[in-house]
């Protein structure tokens, strides 16, 4: 697993909404959860199992890489946010489809082309997070907290 793994040390553990932070060794990873019957992965984490109804679940880190599965470019946003931006949603290497702003120039950005997801707090206090996807490499360091 790239990123974070399962067993991987953890030095902080912060919840963000429904969803859930987690500090490895070096950056933040979101947390995800497995379905301890079937094996589903699921971001962002629910009740019961869509696959099979378990209500069952063991947290699990996020992969951090995938590909573009598809993507809009936003050419109007709510005041004060510069357009135009992309999103899409991103099939993570585990299978796992996610949708998040996509931090890459617009006219670069292509279907099926690497991402690398990134969690990065929104404060000095780490009490908030956002996440987006960039070109793997393009974030050159995470803020620490």
């Amino acid at each position: 697993m790239q990123g974070m793994s399962e067993g991987s040390k953890v030095t902080g553990f912060k919840r963000i909404g429904t969803a859930a932070v987690v500090r490895g060794e070096d950056k933040w990873s979101l947390m995800g959860a497995k379905c301890a019957d079937c094996g589903a992965l699921l971001y962002p984490v629910l009740t019961t199992c869509p696959e099979c109804g378990s209500q069952s679940f063991v947290a699990s880190p996020l992969q951090t890489f995938g590909n573009l599965y598809s993507y809009s470019v936003v050419h109007t946003g709510p005041k004060g946010v510069t357009v135009p931006y992309v999103v899409g949603y991103v099939d993570l290497c585990d299978g796992l489809r996610m949708f998040a702003r996509i931090e890459v120039a617009p006219h670069t950005v292509e279907i099926g082309q690497q991402l690398e997801l990134c969690v990065v707090p929104a404060n000095k206090q780490a009490s908030q997070f956002t996440y987006f996807f960039t070109a793997p490499g393009g974030l050159s360091q995470q803020v620490n907290s």
